[in-house]
């Protein structure tokens, strides 16, 4: 179907040589022309003439000749040069699967000059230098970078070992015009972020939550946060409760009853609220709640003309007893992460200790990376918080604007979706933060990972709502490699078969609609490739490289090797 192609580049530089050789004889004779008869304008009878002795060599040829191979020698080395330092972007031909896959894409909408435009009326005050987001280099001969643009956010599915880090998150921590959020359960590409991040932005600084202690040796906390500092109504509040319910472990897991998460819910959002109200700590919430306090929230919460959430407070201390114990205990599981004083800490206003500011955060060059062990356990209410309280910020932010939008891009790298962060909100913040300019970028390990974080449909809301879709490979989830399949398309095969009838052979065609990219492929995905489907429509295999192949990295690589455990 595709054909067999030839290079032209031989053929255009013969050309070229042969031109250049013409060029510099009959410039040379009009410049110096020789004594005796000028040669012939037609090359043939030129050369005769040269045999014969009719004619002489101009001299002038002869130095227009000679600096002719001194430019030429001289272009050669340079296109030499370039091509040995950038083994990783050199052209190779596509495979049958690629060129199905990409055959008829329109991918200028989604490279450089196409995104730069879009950039520039977006941000049109902003100085910056990337036009897009780098998800991967496309195939063709150009090898231009398919960019997501600053107003899209993007959903990926990567198998384990992927190379998710080296390929997506240390790159977009570099180009990020602005603050920077990562997060994650492992240090492999910590130390080439923050390597990254302080050769781009020297003034900028680094927020790294790390209570675990996995990439810090000080039991001291480097900074402090108050997730209550946003809480500023009773919906707000209900907010911050749900994050920590959706981190804590579930009545099912516990053995409890899941009749009474709603009221236990309720409840710890009331004593955030009246603690956010009365100006006290994260701990007073948790003192409330493990003493199945109603009575000291009510009376903050009357004095502050919180109807409503008084009523319910006065209404569940009326409740039986059993009734009342289960929502307390309700609460308490969903609050069980306030227990560990070592989280705790950081949650805790210290002398001596800089205090994490989102609003000024959003605003600024900094960046933030949020670490948790494999399983993030309590501190995911924690590092969920404080993307949620970063997030309003932003959006407070980008509201103070006549384009609603941040003036600087906000990128934020989520990774481990389900282990670290466990966002309630995130596929709601799909339908709109990029229109905001609050770039999110969420990593799930498999489409499972995902509908058990949010459930089916609400994680189908999050991918369809994403405006790029990146399938980077590993996994055997066989129905949704179907779907994928069936929505990158099909094309006409053509089959050709031949037939012998009393010594008479014949042939025939036939067209057949076969997958461009079958599930077996998209199991099997070769290292450092991965599918990108735009909300547009576009599906394209792109190469993902890795920063340890890409020479504008090297300083990068050289810096954060060498970065050992911050104190």
């Amino acid at each position: 179907m595709y054909g067999r192609r030839y290079p032209a580049g031989p053929y255009v530089m013969a050309l070229g040589v042969a031109v250049v050789i013409y060029a510099a004889i009959y410039l040379g004779q009009l410049m110096w022309p020789a004594e005796g008869r000028p040669l012939s304008w037609n090359p043939l009878s030129a050369g005769i003439q040269l045999a014969t002795g009719e004619a002489t060599w101009p001299p002038g040829a002869t130095v227009l000749l000679l600096v002719a191979v001194f430019a030429v020698a001289v272009l050669l080395a340079v296109l030499v040069r370039r091509s040995s330092k950038s083994p990783a972007q050199a052209p190779r031909g596509m495979t049958e699967f690629e060129r199905r896959v990409n055959a008829g894409a329109n991918t200028r909408r989604i490279q450089e000059r196409e995104r730069r435009a879009e950039m520039r009326h977006l941000h049109p005050d902003a100085e910056i230098a990337e036009a897009g987001v780098q998800v991967g280099r496309a195939l063709d001969r150009a090898r231009g970078w398919v960019l997501q643009s600053y107003r899209q956010c993007s959903a990926h599915i990567w198998g384990p070992g992927r190379g998710k880090t080296l390929t997506q998150v240390v790159r977009h921590a570099f180009h990020a015009p602005g603050a920077y959020v990562m997060t994650s359960n492992k240090t492999d590409g910590v130390r080439y972020v923050l390597a990254g991040r302080a050769l781009r932005y020297p003034a900028g600084r680094v927020w790294l939550f790390d209570p675990d202690r996995i990439f810090r040796a000080g039991e001291r906390p480097a900074f402090t946060i108050d997730l209550l500092s946003t809480v500023t109504d009773s919906k707000s509040a209900e907010k911050l409760a749900s994050v920590f319910a959706s981190a804590a472990p579930n009545a099912h897991q516990t053995g409890g009853d899941a009749q009474f998460d709603p009221q236990g819910r309720e409840f710890l959002a009331w004593c955030m609220l009246a603690a956010a109200t009365a100006g006290k700590p994260l701990r007073q919430v948790h003192l409330w709640v493990s003493e199945g306090n109603t009575t000291d929230p009510a009376e903050i919460l009357r004095d502050a003309g919180y109807s409503g959430p008084v009523a319910a407070l006065r209404g569940l201390a009326k409740q039986p007893e059993r009734t009342r114990g289960s929502v307390f205990a309700t609460a308490q599981r969903m609050a069980s992460a306030m227990v560990h004083d070592h989280i705790m800490a950081w949650a805790t206003a210290t002398p001596g200790v800089p205090a994490f500011d989102p609003a000024v955060f959003v605003t600024s060059n900094d960046t933030l990376i949020l670490l948790t062990q494999e399983k993030a356990g309590p501190l995911a209410a924690f590092v969920s918080g404080l993307v949620t309280q970063i997030s309003h910020a932003a959006v407070a932010e980008a509201g103070r604007h006549s384009s609603e939008r941040l003036p600087v891009p906000m990128i934020m790298d989520l990774d481990e979706c389900g282990n670290v962060v466990t966002l309630p909100d995130l596929p709601d913040w799909y339908t709109h933060f990029g229109s905001k300019g609050i770039i999110i970028n969420s990593y799930f390990q498999s489409p499972a990972q995902g509908e058990a974080t949010y459930g089916r449909d609400r994680f189908m809301q999050l991918w369809d709502a994403a405006g790029i879709r990146v399938y980077g490979g590993g996994i055997d989830n066989e129905p949704w490699l179907r779907a994928l399949s069936d929505l990158i398309g099909t094309y006409e095969k053509t089959n050709v078969s031949t037939t012998t009838s009393q010594g008479n052979k014949s042939q025939s065609e036939s067209t057949q609609q076969q997958a461009r990219a079958t599930v077996a492929e998209l199991a099997n995905l070769p290292e450092w490739r991965a599918i990108v489907r735009t909300s547009n429509g576009v599906s394209v295999v792109v190469e993902t490289v890795p920063v340890f192949q890409d020479p504008e990295f090297a300083e990068v690589m050289r810096a954060g090797n060498s970065i050992g455990v911050i104190e």
